[in-house]
Formats: C-alpha cells, sequence, structure tokens
C-alpha cells in the first residue's frame, strides 16, 4: 500500500510539472467556525486573483478536536453559511502539496507584518495561521458572510426570536476550554475583574441590558461566573442549548445581539461583525495586552 502510494504521488508530481494538472492555491481548514472563515475567506482572495483554489479538509478525519482533546472541531462552515461554494482538494494532491508547496502563516510576534504570501503563486499550499491587512480582510468579511436564519434549528430559532424582542441584548462570550488557562498563542484567559468591568460598562450606560452568556462551560458561567458579577436570572440567560459541535448556531445566536463582550478566540468578534447594529457596543479582550478593552461605535472593526 505505501508503495502504491508513493507511486500514485509521483506520477502526481510529475503531471503538475509538466503542466497537465492545474496548478492550485490550496489551504487547509482547521478548528472551529470562525477559524474555518478566515481560511475560507484568504482564499477568496487568492481566486479573485484567478487562481484555482481548493480546500484541505484532513484536519477534521484526522483531528478535529480542540488542543485538550475535549471539545469536537467540526467542519461546520457550510452549515453556517449553506451559499458559499467551495472545491474540495483530493487526498493525493493533498500529500504532494503538503509535501512540496507548503507555506507557512504570518501570524508570528516576529512575522505578523510580512505579507508577501499574498504576492505567491501556485502551486502553493498554506498550511498556518494567516494574519491579514485590515483594509483587504474586513471589506472582504463584509461581502463574503451574512446571516442565514433557516439554518437555525427550532431551539435556537426560538432563543432568536426572544433576543431580537429585548432592547438592549449583550452577548457576553466566555471563552472556556483549552483557552481557560494561560496558553503561549493566546495569552491570559480573561479575568473576573474583565468581565466585572465590561458588565457594569453597560448597565452604567444603557437602560436595562439583558445579558446572554455563551460559553463552552456554561455551568461554570451559571455557578461561577455570574454569582461573581452579581447578575440573577432578571439580568441573565446562559444559552446551553448547543455543545461544541454546534458552535455556529451560538455564533449566529451572538450576532443577533444588539451589543457584544467578546473573549479570548474569535466567535464574539466574529458575532460582532455579523450582527447589524448601527449603535453597537463591542468590549474587546484584546490578545496582545493581557487585558485591554474599548468601545467601537456605529462601524466595528476587528483587531
Amino acid at each position: 500500500m505505501r508503495i502504491l502510494k508513493k507511486w500514485k504521488r509521483s506520477i502526481y508530481k510529475r503531471l503538475l510539472k509538466y503542466g497537465l494538472v492545474s496548478p492550485k492555491v490550496m489551504l487547509l481548514l482547521d478548528g472551529g467556525i470562525c477559524s474555518q472563515m478566515h481560511q475560507y475567506l484568504l482564499g477568496q482572495l487568492y481566486k479573485e486573483r484567478g487562481y484555482k483554489v481548493v480546500y484541505d479538509l484532513s484536519f477534521y478525519d484526522e483531528w478535529g478536536m480542540d488542543k485538550d482533546h475535549r471539545f469536537v472541531r467540526n467542519f461546520d462552515l457550510l452549515k453556517a453559511f449553506p451559499y458559499l461554494k467551495m472545491e474540495i482538494a483530493f487526498p493525493l494532491a493533498v500529500s504532494v502539496y503538503k509535501q512540496k508547496f507548503y507555506n507557512e502563516g504570518n501570524n508570528t510576534t516576529e512575522r505578523v507584518d510580512d505579507f508577501s504570501f499574498l504576492e505567491k503563486v501556485p502551486p502553493l499550499y498554506l498550511g498556518g495561521y494567516y494574519h491579514l491587512p485590515a483594509d483587504i480582510w474586513l471589506p472582504a468579511f463584509r461581502s463574503i458572510f451574512r446571516l442565514c436564519p433557516e439554518i437555525l434549528d427550532d431551539a435556537n430559532a426560538r432563543v432568536c426570536d426572544e433576543i431580537r424582542l429585548v432592547s438592549c441584548s449583550v452577548a457576553v462570550h466566555v471563552r472556556r476550554g483549552d483557552l481557560k488557562v494561560e496558553m503561549y498563542d493566546y495569552g491570559k484567559p480573561a479575568s473576573f475583574d474583565y468581565f466585572k468591568k465590561a458588565v457594569s460598562y453597560f448597565q452604567e450606560r444603557k437602560s436595562a441590558p439583558y445579558f446572554y452568556f455563551f460559553s463552552d462551560e456554561p455551568e461554570w458561567v451559571i455557578n461561577e461566573l455570574a454569582p461573581q458579577l452579581q447578575l440573577t436570572e432578571k439580568d441573565c440567560k446562559t444559552i446551553d442549548i448547543n455543545g461544541s459541535d454546534k458552535g455556529y448556531m451560538d455564533l449566529y445566536l451572538m450576532a443577533y445581539c444588539k451589543h457584544q463582550i467578546t473573549s479570548k478566540g474569535t466567535l464574539g468578534k466574529y458575532s460582532a461583525l455579523l450582527g447589524d447594529n448601527p449603535e453597537k457596543y463591542v468590549i474587546l479582550c484584546d490578545d496582545e495586552i493581557e487585558y485591554s478593552w474599548k468601545e467601537l461605535l456605529h462601524n466595528p472593526i476587528f483587531l
């Protein structure tokens, strides 16, 4: 079997070398729904330049978990945004591209402002994590992604209807799981003090804000976080109907809230960008500084 695979790879390389197989830009999709959205967006930038773009989904067959092996990560992009079109890379091409045309991402402290990968041409395999300039990323995000409420199941549709009737709904993303402890890639987790300041910010400036908590550990929010924030059932609700296998539905529910308090990771930030509220307030938990927050009015931007 190994000899056969090696022989097939050799044939494919020759076909590619002599132009009998068209060169492609291949992107690895991995992680949760927001990682998938970002990686898909990157591929569309190459597609706009006229290149053939395909996506490698092998992560979901070979791994499909978070860093702690606890929470599942499914390929949910087309469930969340069923209008998107994409071509899936076949395994033989994946093995060749990974071996010969791999390009490392720039999303590190040393390389974060190096955007030279955008000028690369196929054959090309983009397998790392890529930071993009805001003036490129933000317009692309807004042009590609839109909410499709029909994807919500009955339970989530009912919660969505409730959220849309609340005059000052505030989504609070509480990322736990593999980020509840300090991680090299993400820094320290959001603290109690961060959430207290963020909640107080809305309580001091808005009339009767109602907080919807979304977390991969809802029991921790109910038993630990909400009591410390002195929030009761009349002030808040923890949404616990979606496991990590349906995080894309939490993304939708958060987007329908009028304001957002974010946590580590991107779920809260992406939901803020998907939601359409001209008077939106977004409090950001900054990944570069331990705890940093600010309000974004009218046109929220991704930081």
